[in-house]
């Protein structure tokens, strides 16, 4: 016959059981408000609060002015209070008074000077809550593996959630003072009620064959004294309502142990013992024993309880399931699906050998999924390939420690990437891919083996030739435009100048054999050696640098060939024509003989005017060469017979001045005659009339 025993201590505790009241009062009152947030960890009392008026908010933001904010038991921070006061709210303060007195503890120790530490669950309320008393350099250590983020101080408070396991407590306060030695203020804020709870249902677990512990799946105390009990019975369920017990759990027993969470009301305890003692279990066990369960089976399943480690799964067996975190998305962390799974969430998943708790059944949504990806996926004809976007997992690597490729999901399963075919270069390091979609094609599909391969390097290999083409094409098309702007600068260019007129540009390089000038827009000319002076032997160098600005006159322009020739020269002054300009045709000049020729004689008339004198010019008689008649050097008489200064051409006589002089020197023989006969004839007539 099944004996059934309630520990102890158990069920709702001073703190829970005064905020319960409180709430219940003000639902009696019909008072307009409602809860911050859950008022206590149990769903179902929560509900009934909700019937009966007073509901659950999450946020001051959700509350009208005026209306009445109940504090859940768990606490808030200082600043809610202002908050919740500026807001024109009601308050209606339901914090138990032994998280209040953590609180107090938790302020009072930063304020004397010391680095507060709470020692409690990171995500629970009332840690949340006494950490905001504490200050904004308090933290939290949950695990002994959190002491490595805790600083060196020279003092610290330590605080404790009031719920938490005594032992794990002083678990984590040895380590502490071990690996940060210092002054330490320890504030042993457990709750009396709590402890006495612990030892009760640890001395009950010790002396039952079964322990059903009822309370919220979200309450840590509850949490807690499931794990404990666990330690002391082989048989342990965590259940929230009667509705949980099937009479697959207690086949075989007859000592049934019940303790319940701070949170549970009695009321879920006494139907719990009733729900046991008017069980049918030969019928209930017969269909829980319809279940089969072996490595591989896929089951359907409903979440009942989510933990740190992962989830725990009802699915008609006479265990229930348990689904690690990772194998529930390994992509996610704990904190992020435990805010995305809720309880009464149908999951489908695949039996696992192993176990990782005692009498659970270890699932894996992941690997159920999986399955069900592998009957989507198509076999590849041969050489056939097809483009996929797939999500890098994690690196792969050998034995050896060596990297060998990339696992990533494709198509709903996990494929490879081997790494040669990440990248067309090689990859040093994999660990900036991990969590990143990257364009793939699968090359290999073995549904019996359950492999597909998957590669990027064909696809790169098309994206960089596509690159390559697309920069020529650009490139290409640059050159294009520029040798059109460049057509068209240099035709506005050309059409902006023309030929025998003057321009000033600007020298932008000299040569050896000349200047080149910019002159209209853009055009570059060349001023040749020989266009740079009338003195051919100055050179480029001696007449500008780059830079300077000169007057060119246009020559020539050669659209064709793009030449366009210019001149310095001829926009100055010629110094011969200067010079010969001063000589007239008819003038006798003294000119020196400076070289012969085969037909006459070459003379300086001035510094830098010479002329000819033409052999038929230097003498009457004929001769046969200049220098029969002529020295070198010598001076001469000659007279201007011609004069062509635009062929730069002299021409001299030297035979018509002495021709002239011959002449003259004849008239004046004559002329002296004809006098001295007039003179005679004049006596002669004088004598006559005489």
């Amino acid at each position: 016959m099944m004996e059934i025993k309630v520990a102890k201590y158990c069920g709702f505790c001073y703190g829970v059981k005064r905020a319960v009241e409180l709430a219940q009062k003000a639902a009696g009152e019909h008072v307009n408000g409602a809860t911050l947030g859950p008022l206590i960890h149990n769903p179902q009392l929560i509900a009934e609060l909700a019937a009966q008026g007073i509901a659950c908010k999450d946020s001051l933001e959700q509350f009208a002015p005026g209306e009445t904010v109940i504090f859940r038991s768990h606490g808030v921070g200082p600043e809610v209070y202002e908050q919740a006061e500026e807001k024109g709210l009601t308050i209606m303060d339901a914090t138990c008074p032994n998280v209040r007195l953590s609180q107090k503890k938790a302020a009072e120790a930063a304020a004397d000077g010391y680095f507060p530490i709470i020692v409690g669950e990171k995500n629970h309320p009332e840690v949340k809550s006494i950490l905001k008393w504490a200050g904004k350099s308090a933290i939290c250590v949950e695990y002994i593996k959190d002491i490595s983020n805790v600083p060196q101080k020279e003092r610290y408070g330590v605080i404790i959630q009031t719920t938490f396991e005594l032992q794990k407590f002083n678990d984590i306060l040895q380590a502490l003072q071990e690996q940060r030695p210092g002054e330490y203020r320890v504030e042993r804020t457990i709750c009396l009620a709590t402890s006495q709870r612990q030892q009760s249902a640890v001395e009950l677990a010790d002396d039952s064959e079964v322990m059903i512990v009822i309370g919220g799946r979200n309450s840590a105390n509850t949490r807690h004294l499931f794990e404990l009990v666990q330690g002391h019975c082989r048989q342990a369920y965590h259940i929230e309502t009667a509705d949980e017990l099937n009479a697959a759990m207690f086949r075989g027993f007859t000592k049934i142990g019940i303790t319940a969470g701070a949170s549970t009301p009695d009321r879920l305890i006494k139907e719990a013992i009733v729900a046991m003692e008017n069980m049918d279990f030969e019928s209930m066990l017969n269909e829980s024993m319809e279940v089969e369960v072996y490595p591989g089976k896929i089951v359907t399943g409903t979440v009942i309880q989510l933990d740190k480690d992962g989830v725990y799964v009802s699915f008609g067996y006479r265990h229930d399931g348990f689904i690690p975190y990772t194998e529930w998305d390994p992509t996610k962390s704990a904190e992020e699906l435990q805010a995305s799974i809720k309880e009464g969430d149908e999951v489908e998943a695949k039996v696992v050998p192993g176990s990782t708790k005692s009498d659970f059944v270890r699932l894996s949504k992941v690997k159920a999924e999986r399955d069900a990806a592998w009957k989507n996926v198509a076999e590849l004809a041969e050489g056939e390939k097809r483009p996929a976007t797939v999500k890098v997992l994690r690196i792969i690597k050998n034995k050896a420690k060596n990297i060998v490729g990339l696992a990533v999901a494709v198509e709903g399963v996990e494929g490879f990437m081997p790494a040669s075919h990440v990248e067309l270069r090689r990859v040093e390091d994999f660990t900036d891919y991990v969590g990143k979609e990257l364009q793939a094609e699968i090359i290999e599909v073995d549904l019996e083996k359950k492999r597909i391969v998957v590669s990027r390097r064909d696809l790169l290999k098309v994206e960089r030739e596509a690159k390559a083409k697309a920069w020529k094409e650009a490139k290409e098309a640059r050159i294009a435009a520029a040798k059109e702007a460049r057509a068209a600068a240099e035709e506005a260019a050309y059409n902006s100048v023309e030929e025998g007129e003057v321009y000033t540009g600007k020298v932008v390089k000299v040569a050896e054999f000349g200047l080149f000038v910019e002159i209209g827009e853009g055009l570059v000319g060349l001023v040749h050696n020989t266009e740079l002076a009338w003195d051919r032997n100055v050179k480029a160098a001696d007449v500008a640098k780059e830079g300077d600005e000169v007057t060119v006159l246009v020559k020539k322009i050669d659209r064709e060939n793009k030449r366009v020739a210019l001149s310095i020269k001829a926009t100055l002054e010629d110094p011969w024509k200067v010079e010969a300009g001063q000589f007239h045709v008819g003038d006798i000049v003294e000119a020196e003989v400076v070289r012969f020729l085969a037909f006459g004689a070459i003379v300086k008339l001035s510094e830098k005017v010479e002329g000819l004198v033409h052999i038929s010019e230097i003498a009457q008689e004929r001769i046969n060469k200049p220098e029969d008649v002529l020295e070198i050097g010598q001076v001469v008489k000659a007279e201007v017979i011609k004069m062509d200064l635009d062929s730069k051409k002299i021409g001299l006589s030297i035979s018509k001045v002495k021709r002239d002089a011959e002449k003259n020197e004849y008239r004046s023989y004559i002329g002296s005659k004809k006098s001295h006969l007039s003179q005679n004839l004049s006596e002669q007539l004088e004598n006559l009339e005489k």
